[in-house]
């Protein structure tokens, strides 16, 4: 097939002629794609347009994401076309883009995403669809993990040793990691960076050996000095599913005398099959690319040539998924976020930077949309188990939950809000995102809270989980205020602060208020519909998500009440289940002994205390009726 010289690169659609009055919503093409409000850029993508009014129009491509560049400001122009670096096309070239509109934001995603996921067939990622969205993980990596480049060295113990004894503890301790992520600290690399300068040893204290390194790949295979019998060993040892970490390649690796290498890019299959035979030989079941960023920024055929980003993120995906093994993407530009639609087995992608720290709120909701109707979970990244905050926001993002800690530094109590007993994570249907009306206020820069909703879905009840917070903690909005008809509410719903637990009802259409508390400035509020018969479920109230299927696995109205199925990891505690009710209920169980029921006769608050009577994994069906 022959080529053609381009003189002016091809645009379409290339509207000229823009409404006034419009705000825009960008993700920047930077690492962990940034949101930016009213500054479009021309390598930003997709662009979200709407009006005051909330009606809203969502521009993107719709393939060759690795060359296609939005082009305009989004006030005079608005297009779709080529990156500037391309300057040739084979003859017969085409390429698509993708055009949605609603009368709001949220419906606008729902069409954009539900039109470019049926381009490619893919179907959205199950919540459990792999170790790291079902349970607990033990996160090994940067800003915040205790074993990023870091043992009991001083105790004489070596990486594995540590790793092993760390495991061990946790089991003995009953607190059930599901996984365990093992960082860029294993295997080989150099001292090179592209874009910074690193010295020759990432961490002093430890050996100078290659894998103590900050800079390329060398060579993807587990080193001598960190597990002396090879990962394989290791992972009998631990028996626990990794999720691994890569980076570039070096421009020293051998791989480059063996495999076709463009920049930092792997672009020939024979280099991933060799990787994933590796992975799926050594116990990794979820491989972690990181550094997407500077792989693109220094390989210009990714930028420029047709079909070479393709055989990058291709054979990656579909090398992988030849073994079954899920993939994460890591310093995502949002190009590769798009690409990522077309892969079934990219079950996650870092929404923002390294450690889930209070100052990265802001972006992970507004990535979590973006993420959401591509296909995939937004992660967050590594925390410290005591850290309430974070533990509430990770969970509440429906991706994984990984914490950081030295055993020593495990926090039972918040590690128990998140997961049950046997380390599942009780996680809403969707993750967290932002209502229309935060849209609004974030073009508008009004300082106000930003209001974030997920939610439970069992038939046509749903459970909504709402968390309000400011922007800028140190500054800004100290309250909060919406209507339960934004969520979908119609009729009376009962509002839960599971952190005062304090109950109070409310119209759809009447004004919720609340204040923004403590350092990091934030309000959350569970809230439910009441029944026909007067009966408000809450859940779990011991579970940050208490609706969460991982514990109540469906809900039935009855006609004086409602039948709950709950469902018992085995050596899960005593649970309590609350909601609102009218008058004083009667529960009945089976399955499960009920040591206590309590109603509030001020608030309709009521509490019942369950504990199964089997002592492995059950199901519990619970009745509330009003007396």
């Amino acid at each position: 097939m022959g080529t053609r010289t381009l003189t002016q690169l091809p645009a379409f659609p290339d509207f000229n002629t823009v409404p006034t009055g419009l705000h825009s919503l960008s993700h920047r093409q930077l690492n962990f794609a940034p949101p930016v409000f009213d500054s479009p850029q021309d390598v930003s993508t997709p662009w979200v347009l709407f009006d005051d009014s909330g009606r809203a129009l969502i521009i993107s491509p719709a393939s060759d994401f690795f060359l296609a560049s939005m082009l305009g400001d989004a006030k005079t122009r608005i297009a779709v076309g080529l990156n500037s670096e391309v300057g040739k096309l084979p003859v017969g070239y085409t390429a698509s883009a993708l055009v949605a509109a609603a009368p709001d934001i949220a419906t606008a995603y729902g069409v954009w995403g539900t039109a470019l996921r049926g381009l490619y067939h893919r179907r959205p990622t199950a919540p459990d669809a792999d170790a790291t969205l079902r349970y607990l993980g033990e996160l090994t990596d940067n800003a915040g993990g205790h074993y990023y480049y870091n043992y009991e060295y001083a105790q004489g113990l070596n990486y594995e040793d540590s790793l092993v004894r760390f495991i061990q503890r946790s089991r003995e301790a009953g607190i059930p990691f599901g996984y365990l992520q093992l960082d860029s600290w294993w295997y080989a690399k150099s001292a090179w960076n592209p874009h910074e300068k690193v010295g020759r040893i990432k961490n002093p204290a430890l050996p100078d050996e290659d894998w103590n390194r900050y800079g390329g790949l060398l060579e993807w295979k587990a080193q001598p000095g960190v597990f002396p019998k090879g990962m394989a060993e290791f992972h009998q040892r631990v028996k626990l599913p990794f999720l691994a970490h890569n980076r570039f390649i070096d421009k020293a690796s051998p791989y480059r005398k063996r495999f076709a290498i463009s920049g930092l890019a792997a672009v020939d299959r024979r280099y991933w099959d060799e990787l994933a035979d590796y992975a799926a030989s050594n116990g990794i079941a979820i491989y972690l690319q990181d550094w997407l960023d500077a792989i693109y920024k220094f390989s210009p055929e990714l930028q420029s040539v047709p079909g070479k980003g393709e055989s990058f993120a291709d054979g990656m995906a579909s090398a992988m998924a030849a073994h079954g093994i899920t993939m994460q993407y890591c310093m995502a530009y949002p190009l590769f976020m798009l690409q990522g639609v077309k892969y079934p087995n990219l079950t996650t992608i870092r929404a923002a930077g390294d450690g889930l720290t209070r100052d990265k709120w802001t972006q992970l909701a507004f990535n979590a949309r973006f993420i959401r109707e591509l296909g995939a979970w937004p992660a967050t990244d590594v925390m410290p188990s005591h850290d309430t905050a974070a533990m509430l926001f990770a969970t509440l993002s429906g991706g994984p939950v990984g914490v950081g800690d030295a055993f020593e530094d495990l926090d039972r109590a918040n590690i128990f809000r998140a997961v049950r007993a046997d380390g599942e994570i009780v996680k809403p249907d969707e993750p967290l995102m932002p209502l229309d009306v935060s849209y609004m206020t974030q073009a508008r820069q009004t300082g106000a809270a930003i209001i974030g909703a997920t939610f439970t879905h069992h038939g046509n009840h749903a459970t909504a989980y709402v968390l309000a917070f400011a922007d800028t903690p140190s500054k800004g909005a100290n309250d909060f205020s919406m209507l339960p008809a934004a969520l979908g509410f119609s009729g009376t719903v009962a509002v839960f602060d599971p952190f005062s637990q304090t109950l109070v009802t409310a119209r759809s259409k009447e004004t919720i208020t609340g204040k923004l508390k403590g350092a990091d400035a934030f309000a959350y509020r569970v809230i439910a519909p009441v029944s026909a018969s007067g009966i408000a479920v809450l859940g779990d109230i011991g579970q940050f998500v208490p609706m969460g299927r991982k514990r109540v696995t469906s809900y039935e109205e009855l006609a004086n009440g409602v039948r709950l199925k709950l469902a018992f990891a085995a050596n899960d505690p005593v649970i309590t289940l609350a909601g609102y009710s009218r008058s004083n209920i009667v529960p009945y169980a089976e399955g499960a002994a009920i040591l206590s029921a309590a109603r509030d006769p001020q608030t309709g608050l009521f509490k019942v205390a369950l504990r199964a009577t089997a002592h492995t994994a059950s199901e519990v069906t619970l009745v509330l009726r009003q007396h």
